[in-house]
């Protein structure tokens, strides 16, 4: 798996950009809808995250559609 780029079965560390503690980073493993599990960090690529994650790079920020308003997320890492 090319780590270049977000892809399905990449782990990914986020920063908000609207939040200025780096405490509050997360992580997430992209997977396919059957293996989905947020409560165990594993998010869809058919999530809006992981949609708007898809193709991105290291040091990019990428905007997604909330019910709350867009979120900004920051692609701190991105590792198998």
């Amino acid at each position: 798996i090319d780590t270049s780029a977000v892809s399905l079965g990449c782990k990914v560390k986020l920063h908000d950009m609207d939040d200025a503690d780096d405490k509050n980073d997360c992580e997430y493993k992209l997977v396919g809808t059957a293996e989905s599990d947020p409560k165990n960090s594993k998010i869809s690529n058919e999530s809006p995250v992981g949609r708007a994650l898809i193709g991105h790079k290291k040091n990019e920020i990428v905007e997604v559609a909330a019910p709350g308003g867009k979120i900004r997320l920051k692609i701190i890492k991105i590792s198998l």
